[in-house]
């Protein structure tokens, strides 16, 4: 697996490949109420993924490499990202907060140890009065230099994202799927066909909702009311053409109708970052006549919602957009196959034996092409942004700026600087850090919870099953007493971290103010306007603060 490149070289491989990981986590939530197993085993593949690249890194270099190439890793990293790095060090942080406290337990017992000289071969203690090990002081100390409320924001915002997909969209739509099914069994095939367009278009213009559910559930549906009149074969098609014309005309309006008209706004403008080089590089992969591998695993692999009002956004030609989305016909067809093999699976005959007993195993499969589908083109899609950013730097450098955002930016630029000294953590008050801190415990606990713990927060509920049979009639019953516990730590972070904005916020304004030039204050005074007019401008200037302050 080692490359012919150099060793530095060799580490970032594997950096992608974490960053190429973290696509299964989409993924996952897209395929909850499939398949169980499926879920579960992708799950559990993402996580020993992770593990296992780090110990097969670990492994691959000796000592002296690793220390050889650890600066040259990071000043590159530094050099290349700067401080987006703290987007990932909250990744760290929110991923492996317990890990970091097991690993410093054990610091402090070899500590110990040393200190009471119990083993002859221990390493002597270079630090009679600190409780750690000089190495994980080191570690310590390093991590003691980063921004701290901004990593831990980061940490908490992933946090936050993770049980969103988990919960709130893969759980809940779901159910209200399942929901759905039962009601419409009794429908024609005509009036379910409507009733599904609808629910489908309002599905898609949610932003966390992905498309495979929809499609699973037109899988489902469909055929159950047309293989009498169509056939099994003519009724899986006719669903996987009613999703795709869902998704190509879901698309048209998350562009034209959404993307658009926020494209309006620059505020909206400048929090998508329109001038960074990610937006340029799909800008220029997206503006390509015609269809290309790179636009249409951009336009697939994507998340829905995001992708299509990004293109809205950046005013990219729609008959191209669309016709670079007609191959998602390709997740369709599996995941729509998916379906209808679920529903012939549960189908008894007569004698009350299953009237299709290979439909089962062979719907696992069809839900693995459809997560290798979906998998598959985010990792294409990551990769030639990558290249495009990369490789076409002077074709990305050549569009211009968006003249408006980056007066935006230029004008923000202070306040997002008197944000951020006011929120070093060596400067932030007792009571601000403890609503940080107790915001990060919280949904790091949260998270754990529901990760390790699914099957005693959840019960276990697919497309196929009755809310009155299998959740009592209530879908509060979906929630066990550790789910409540979790969604409970959820909402409780994120109440204290918005708490905790607001102070940095009102710091900031306050900063901002007692910053302003002497000559401008004076200016305001001689001229039409006013120290309140000031103070409006301050705060309005105060509220373009970016989500990522």
């Amino acid at each position: 697996l080692r490359t012919e490149g150099t060793k530095e070289k060799d580490i970032f491989n594997f950096g992608k490949l974490w960053l190429f990981i973290l696509f299964a986590i989409w993924v996952t939530t897209s395929l909850s109420g499939i398949a169980s197993g499926v879920t579960s085993a992708l799950a559990a593949l993402t996580l020993a993924s992770f593990v296992a690249s780090a110990v097969f890194i670990a492994v691959s270099f000796d000592r002296d490499e690793r220390r050889e190439n650890t600066a040259a890793v990071f000043k590159r990293l530094r050099d290349k990202y700067g401080e987006n790095l703290d987007i990932a060090r909250g990744m760290f942080v929110v991923t492996c907060a317990p890990i970091i406290l097991i690993y410093c337990c054990f610091s402090i017992t070899n500590q110990l140890i040393r200190k009471t000289r119990i083993f002859p071969c221990s390493h002597p203690v270079r630090d009679s009065n600190d409780m750690f090990t000089a190495r994980t002081r080191r570690q310590i100390d390093q991590m003691k230099t980063w921004d701290r409320a901004r990593v831990y924001t980061f940490a908490v915002y992933w946090g936050i994202f993770f049980m969103v997909m988990q919960v709130l969209v893969a759980k809940l739509t779901v159910v209200f799927l399942s929901w759905l099914i039962e009601q419409t069994a009794s429908f024609g095939l005509g009036a379910v066909t409507a009733l599904l367009v609808v629910v489908g278009v309002t599905m898609f213009l949610l932003p966390p909702v992905p498309g495979v559910p929809v499609y699973l559930t037109l899988g489902i549906v469909l055929p159950a009311q047309g293989h009498k009149t169509l056939g099994w074969v003519g009724s899986i098609a006719y669903s996987i053409a009613i999703g795709l014309l869902l998704k190509l005309f879901s698309s048209a309006l998350q562009q034209k109708m959404i993307g658009e008209n926020l494209s309006r706004y620059v505020r909206v403008r400048q929090f998508v970052g329109v001038n960074s080089i990610l937006m340029k590089a799909m800008r220029l992969v997206l503006s390509q006549n015609g269809l290309s591998v790179p636009k249409v695993a951009i336009l697939i692999g994507g998340p829905d919602w995001p992708t299509s009002v990004l293109c809205g956004i950046l005013r990219l030609s729609l008959p191209q957009i669309i016709l670079g989305t007609i191959p998602v016909v390709f997740l369709i067809l599996p995941t729509c196959v998916t379906g209808a093999l679920l529903y012939m699976a549960s189908l008894k005959d007569e004698s009350g034996n299953p009237e299709f007993s290979w439909a089962g195993t062979v719907s696992t499969i069809t839900a693995s092409l459809t997560a290798l589908v979906q998998f598959g083109s985010m990792i294409v899609a990551a990769y030639y942004l990558e290249q495009a950013a990369d490789k076409r730097m002077d074709d990305v450098a050549a569009i211009e700026d968006d003249a408006e955002v980056k007066k935006a930016d230029d004008e923000a630029a202070h306040l997002n600087k008197c944000y951020r000294e006011v929120t070093q953590w060596q400067k932030i008050p007792m009571f601000p850090k403890l609503l940080m801190r107790l915001s990060l415990t919280c949904i790091v606990i949260s998270c754990y919870i529901v990760q390790l713990f699914s099957s005693r927060c959840f019960t276990e509920h697919t497309l196929t099953d009755s809310i009155d049979d299998n959740l009592r009639g209530n879908v509060g019953n979906l929630f066990l007493p550790l789910g409540w516990i979790a969604t409970g730590l959820f909402g409780a972070s994120m109440v204290l971290l918005y708490a905790f904005i607001r102070w940095g916020k009102a710091k900031a304004k306050v900063e901002a103010i007692e910053a302003a030039p002497k000559s401008d204050i004076l200016a305001y005074g001689s001229s039409d306007r006013t120290d309140f007019d000031l103070d409006t401008h301050v705060v309005a200037t105060a509220d373009g603060i970016r989500a990522d302050d």
